[in-house]
């Protein structure tokens, strides 16, 4: 239920769900994104446009146990670009309110939505290039309309 590439110019996994997936469903994809191992790539467009939100249950266990367990894998911060569709950026907005955890320092990853793919790019970019320079700030997520 996804399509699943890598682009070696921009150092981006590319994540395409192509439908609706149970919550198990969806475990199973990222467990595999996991041990894909893709060159380590710490970079994820996720493109969710095409199938609703995942649960809360399957969004805290994305969040609280996996993420750390593939940041300590691929040693790094992840950095999480979701491309949602712009009717539900203001849920994504509540929820980025409710967790909290975007601009928290000690996570091991950093979310980023957006509505258009340039954008949810652009991001993840910006956040390889703060990685590169020392003294540059990381990026904190946010969301973007893409206006």
């Amino acid at each position: 239920m996804v399509d699943l590439s890598y682009r070696p110019d921009l150092h981006i996994l590319v994540v395409r769900w192509l439908g609706v997936t149970a919550d198990e469903e969806t475990r199973r994809i990222y467990r595999y994104l996991e041990e894909a191992d893709v060159n380590q790539c710490r970079f994820w467009l996720l493109d969710a446009r095409r199938r609703p939100s995942s649960g809360p249950a399957v969004t805290r266990w994305m969040l609280d146990e996996f993420a750390p367990l593939v940041s300590a894998h691929f040693r790094g911060l992840l950095y999480f670009s979701y491309l949602i569709s712009p009717a539900h950026l203001s849920a994504a907005e509540d929820f980025q309110r409710q967790v909290a955890a975007i601009s928290n320092p000690s996570l091991p990853y950093r979310l980023h939505y957006a509505s258009q793919e340039s954008e949810a790019t652009n991001w993840l970019l910006e956040a390889q290039a703060s990685e590169k320079a020392p003294g540059r700030p990381l990026p904190t997520g946010h969301l973007s309309s893409g206006q």
